[in-house]
């Protein structure tokens, strides 16, 4: 028998995020329940994306404008953004837009996924991502 492994945090959260990532897939498979008795104007209600290009955006109402510098790791390939949260669905908004899922409630919203603009870790390797918790804490701060 081999010796038994021992990860390291970063491994662990890799995976918890790997985890978030499959689960918000999933869910985006499902129904969005817009016959069945849901909310159908929760995904109406959302705002177009600004079309500013301010290196800092200026938060909306509810909404919280964040850079890299204001986080000890920053897992974005932009540079600021507004974080919000609405009924414990966390989302992220370059400028520019669109808004983006930072978690699986708010994929399951309906909002895409944060893939496109979610940085390689490039210390873990093999295509894992930088750790979101640090922006999904504070976006869950939000609600």
């Amino acid at each position: 028998m081999g010796e038994r492994r021992q990860y390291s945090r970063a491994e662990w959260i890799s995976a918890a995020v790997f985890f978030v990532v499959v689960m918000a897939v999933a869910a985006s498979c499902w129904p969005n329940g817009s016959g069945s008795g849901s909310s159908s104007d929760s995904n109406n209600s959302r705002e177009l994306p600004s079309r500013h290009r301010d290196s800092e955006p200026k938060a909306p109402s509810g909404g919280l404008a964040v850079t890299a510098s204001r986080f000890t790791e920053w897992p974005f390939t932009v540079s600021a953004g507004v974080l919000r949260c609405e009924g414990g669905a966390v989302t992220f908004e370059p400028p520019g837009g669109p808004r983006y899922a930072v978690n699986g409630t708010a994929k399951g919203a309906g909002y895409p996924e944060i893939t496109p603009i979610w940085a390689d870790d490039e210390t873990l390797g093999h295509g894992l991502k930088v750790n979101i918790s640090e922006v999904l804490d504070k976006g869950l701060s939000l609600c």
